[in-house]
């Protein structure tokens, strides 16, 4: 099979340190080709006193095909719909620059899994360890597991996240054009967001795991960091940008 070119969208604040260790453990783990990778990358000024172009300039050490935009106002949901907006490519990989990857993945096989089922938009990489069972619950739902190597939501109601993700273009499309400005992404994609039900009801939702497996990801470092920063969420609903505790 012809493997596609792969659009690897992310979200940055100013954290130098924590994007270098993100794209290394990437670079080790998923990319397997480094032609048909590229990277697409919004920089949000918030967080460590460094100019925003060390992170591009980190970006592009990593990667040799680089698109980049810092942006003048920090906010998350134009962040997401900037990358997304900027890319073409038939697969996008949304990843989040404080989340790290334990161990490779096979890039290839989750492309052929969706490809093979028309009616999957996605598959995630999970952060907790997979029970030894070929159903779970997790995320207020019940998830299947496939022999074919993941596992499937029984809903289509809140169970597309932006932790990392593989994501078909058809979604990224329709996607974009739904989206709103001031409510946190990772809340928009839900049944309560009237705008979005008609894009994510007809879609599936998987994991790519198999029963037994460890974690694949982990944000720790993130959390650590914004403690640290001194960070926090104003409204996790609303959630626009981080603004220093009080």
């Amino acid at each position: 099979m012809l493997i596609p070119q792969i659009d690897i969208t992310m979200t940055a604040v100013l954290r130098p340190k924590i994007l270098d260790e993100t794209l290394r453990r990437i670079i080790k783990n998923v990319v397997d080709d480094p032609d048909r990778f590229r990277l697409i990358i919004n920089v949000d000024q918030v967080g460590e006193k460094i100019k925003p172009a060390k992170i591009v300039k980190i970006a592009e050490r990593h990667f040799s095909n680089v698109v980049s935009n810092i942006a003048k106002t920090p906010s998350f949901p134009k962040a997401v719909k900037w990358v997304w907006e900027n890319s073409d490519a038939p697969f996008v990989f949304h990843w989040e620059d404080d989340v790290n990857i334990l161990r490779k993945i096979n890039v290839k096989k989750m492309i052929e899994i969706l490809n093979e089922d028309k009616s999957l938009s996605s598959l995630r990489l999970y952060k907790y360890r997979i029970p030894r069972k070929k159903k779970m619950k997790t995320f207020s739902c019940m998830w299947k597991y496939n022999e074919k190597g993941y596992y499937i939501a029984d809903d289509w109601e809140r169970q597309f996240r932006l932790n990392p993700i593989l994501i078909k273009r058809e979604f990224i499309d329709e996607a974009v054009q739904r989206m709103i400005d001031d409510v946190n992404p990772e809340k928009q994609f839900r049944s309560s967001q009237k705008y979005m039900v008609p894009l994510i009801k007809k879609w599936k939702y998987g994991i790519y795991a198999k029963p037994g497996e460890g974690p694949l990801i982990n944000g720790k470092k993130g959390q650590h960091w914004k403690n640290k920063m001194k960070l926090q969420k104003p409204d996790k609903e609303k959630f626009l940008s981080w603004v220093q505790k009080r």
